[in-house]
């Protein structure tokens, strides 16, 4: 409605103008130089207030059109966002979580997930999350007491050499210690296989989540260092 009214008012001032100047020319001869003057000054008064007001029309509604033109980006990257927001792994999940580095991996032990299922690990400053499907768990990283990568050939060696794996009465590296280094005997295959591993304290007691990442270089990225575990709180074991 605005901006109705403020072309209406652009076409009678347009019209005015355009009726003195033809005013003048249909009585040319009988004007004196005061006349001339006079109408002259009122025209020029007239051009002036039309162009004043087509700037301002068009600087005003160019700059709604420009915002108009934005929010429409604006919407539509927002709703192409909430699409691959919803793509386990994508850039806009790793977004939408708050990570700066995903991984897929091989689900060995440790979450309630399927073992051997492929899952995505997203590091995060203050947690890890995992991910399959429509399951979503998160590990606060205060939780946490050491991130490893071991080797199946370092586990193996690790659990012959602790007497089958048992270390203070649990299992070396929890189920994964148990599943690789009980297998020692019947590896065949040459090709080495690496695991990476979240030692994290559940219930007073020291758990494992691991997973098989032999064909993710990116999995060393998640470490202690980068996570800074010395910060976390001192933990006592007598012995």
């Amino acid at each position: 409605m605005k901006k109705m009214f403020h072309l209406l008012i652009i076409a009678i001032i347009g019209v005015l103008f355009i009726y003195g100047l033809t005013n003048i020319v249909l009585n040319f001869k009988g004007y004196t130089g005061a006349d001339f003057l006079i109408v002259a000054i009122m025209l020029a008064f007239v051009a002036l207030l039309e162009l004043v007001l087509i700037k301002q029309y068009k600087r005003t509604y160019s700059l709604e059109a420009e915002e108009a033109r934005k929010q429409r980006e604006a919407d539509r990257t927002k709703e192409k966002f909430d699409v691959e927001s919803k793509i386990l792994g994508s850039k806009s999940r790793q977004q939408l979580i708050g990570a700066d580095l995903c991984i897929k991996a091989k689900h060995m032990a440790g979450l309630p997930i399927a073992d051997g299922a492929e899952i995505f690990v997203y590091r995060c400053k203050d947690k890890v999350v995992f991910e399959r499907n429509q399951d979503t768990i998160e590990l606060d990283i205060n939780k946490v007491r050491d991130i490893l990568i071991k080797t199946d050939v370092e586990i193996q060696k690790s659990y012959v050499s602790s007497a089958g794996g048992a270390v203070g009465g649990y299992v070396l590296f929890g189920p994964l210690g148990a599943m690789i280094g009980g297998r020692a005997k019947e590896k065949k295959s040459t090709k080495t296989e690496k695991y990476l591993i979240f030692a994290y304290e559940k219930d007073g007691e020291t758990d494992y989540i691991s997973m098989e990442v032999t064909n993710e270089p990116n999995a060393s990225l998640f470490n202690s260092n980068y996570y800074d575990l010395s910060k976390n709180e001192r933990k006592l074991t007598s012995l």
